[in-house]
């Protein structure tokens, strides 16, 4: 028995799906229904039944349920007592973030924030999202920035800014299609795409557009390392790609907004999580509220145009 075990359970008690479940657990289904089963078979007796339209607790998962929940918080217990007594004076803000976070939009956050708060440590860490999340849950982080996604559990959500989505044509131009600042989705829908692996939040929101416009996303097989390597691979031939305006390349040559038939540019959103606990500590508090007041400022522009708004302002 593990805590990742234990939170597999938690994740489908309140989704009442394994799909949605692996998917708020940031693992594949098989990877969750894996763990289940080895915790059942430690236990000795099924912890749910599944039919072809619900998932629901057997009795013996009722009334083991109040007792994950209470090892579970145990542990977000432990470690926010630890940390109070090895580090009582200090104020520090854990931050992890998703590598798909722009730099300008982090850079202006964090920094206002420490300049008008000195004796504040902010400490970041940029990883999977999986792994984030996983530390959120154990108390580990206290706040996630990244992608946005619906969820139902425990945390708080704050929407922080969008920016728009860009397609990088592969190759010569294979589409034929005339270099334009801006592309419709359909005339580019049916292209291949070499893609990144589903850990900073990318793979997912290209495959989440794909599916809102009812369009079947054909992927490269292989899967590029970065968001440098998507455009290489693009620039060879092997498929195009997708990517944040912020994650492109300064000046990448062929580049074009993707827009819906509407005419309104698609985008991709970014949000700010951390946990519902009984009393959170004033520096927390107060960065949250620093956050809501940044994304307030910032409204539904990316950080680039910003950037490039207030830059005209100046002049």
């Amino acid at each position: 028995m593990n805590l990742t075990q234990l939170r597999y359970v938690m994740a489908v008690a309140e989704t009442g799906s394994f799909t949605a479940a692996a998917e708020r657990c940031y693992v594949t289904q098989p990877t969750l229904s894996n763990g289940i089963a080895q915790l059942e078979e430690e236990f000795e007796e099924r912890l749910f039944t599944r039919t072809t339209r619900k998932v629901s607790l057997t009795p013996f998962g009722e009334h083991i349920l109040p007792y994950i929940e209470q090892v579970l918080a145990a542990q977000t217990t432990l470690i926010r007592e630890v940390r109070q007594h090895t580090r009582p004076e200090s104020l520090v803000i854990r931050i992890g973030t998703s590598p798909l976070v722009s730099p300008a939009w982090l850079a202006s956050a964090i920094g206002s924030y420490r300049n008008k708060n000195p004796d504040t440590e902010i400490i970041l860490h940029e990883q999977n999202m999986a792994d984030l999340y996983r530390m959120l849950d154990e108390g580990l982080l206290d706040f996630v920035f990244g992608v946005r996604q619906k969820r139902k559990n425990a945390w708080k959500v704050l929407p922080l800014y969008e920016e728009p989505l860009v397609f990088i044509p592969r190759g010569k131009n294979r589409l034929g299609l005339t270099k334009k600042q801006t592309i419709l989705f359909d005339d580019i829908a049916a292209e291949t795409f070499v893609m990144v692996p589903d850990a900073c939040g990318l793979a997912r929101s290209t495959r989440n557009l794909f599916r809102t416009q009812r369009r079947k996303l054909n992927e490269y097989s292989g899967e590029a390392l970065s968001y440098q390597v998507l455009e290489e691979w693009a620039s060879l031939g092997l498929g195009a790609a997708i990517l944040p305006k912020s994650r492109l390349s300064r000046d990448y040559p062929n580049a074009s907004f993707i827009a819906a038939k509407s005419g309104k540019t698609i985008t991709i959103e970014f949000e700010a999580v951390w946990k519902k606990p009984d009393s959170q500590p004033a520096h927390l508090l107060k960065f949250a509220r620093h956050l809501r007041e940044s994304a307030h400022l910032t409204g539904k522009s990316s950080p680039d145009e910003k950037n490039r708004a207030d830059g005209n302002k100046a002049k």
